[in-house]
């Protein structure tokens, strides 16, 4: 398919997870795609060019949004999916955990978004996509720290949108909710322990399942396509219909059957 056709893409965060799996819809799409991140890429792939960036400091991210406008004359659509997870309550946190966690998920957006925004405005266009979480429009008792960050993501875009929408200029945000990926199962500590724990998640799922990457980055190739673009400022939870409300009181059971994946 042709979606991004012709469209320059930056993805930050694009090693694993949802940013790989959106490295590879945006290049199936048609997009001339330039990725990074601290970490090599999960998987070789053909056909974009992925850079080793730390997204919280400010010189590289500037050279990095730098050589690909140099390179390519444009970025058209910013892809922010830098962020890490911190399942503590708040009393139990301490402050070095709240900068860093603040550092990784907030400010590496900011940077991102920061070093690009001034390029779209100049050209009136550009889609600027971040990963928010369905903590960012919820409270939730075990991460509040993190769902602080989300929420914070979620202001600065609607901000971004609504500042710039007058110049071609859309921010919108995807929210997860528990989608299997590394980040996920990296905070247990065994292929098993995640199979076992599927029964918690979803019991408090309506869909009753764990989600998958690529579901997460179709999403976002239509916040990045032109097919999008009257779409501003958007939150899309991509949640199985957990951000929406409350299920019956049955349905919050741990023996709840696992959905059809």
């Amino acid at each position: 398919m042709t979606r991004l056709r012709d469209k320059v893409a930056v993805v930050f965060g694009g090693a694993r997870g949802i940013g790989l799996a959106t490295v590879k819809e945006f290049l199936a799409e048609g997009a001339t795609v330039y990725a990074s991140d601290i970490r090599e890429p999960a998987e070789e792939i053909d056909g974009y060019r992925h850079s080793t960036v730390d997204a919280t400091d400010e010189s590289q991210v500037d050279a990095f949004v730098r050589e690909v406008i140099a390179e390519q004359g444009r970025i058209d659509v910013l892809f922010n999916n830098v962020g890490i997870h911190l399942g503590k309550p708040l009393a139990d946190t301490t402050l070095a955990e709240f900068d860093n966690i603040f550092a990784l998920n907030v400010r590496a957006a900011f940077l991102g978004t920061r070093a690009v925004l001034p390029h779209m405005i100049e050209r009136t266009a550009g889609s600027i996509v971040t990963t928010s979480s369905n903590g960012g429009v919820m409270g939730r008792p075990g991460d509040p720290v993190y769902n602080a960050t989300k929420h914070a993501l979620v202001g600065m875009m609607k901000s971004v949108a609504v500042a710039h929408a007058h110049q071609g200029i859309r921010a919108n945000t995807v929210n997860p909710g528990a989608i299997d990926t590394d980040m996920l199962r990296g905070t247990l500590a065994s292929a098993e322990e995640f199979e076992a724990k599927q029964h918690q998640l979803v019991a408090s799922t309506p869909a009753a399942r764990v989600g998958e990457a690529w579901e997460v980055a179709k999403a976002v190739v239509f916040l990045a396509s032109d097919e999008s673009r009257f779409v501003n400022g958007v939150v899309l939870p991509i949640d199985g219909a957990k951000a929406a409300g409350a299920m019956p009181g049955n349905r919050y059971s741990l023996d709840f059957e696992l959905g059809v994946r």
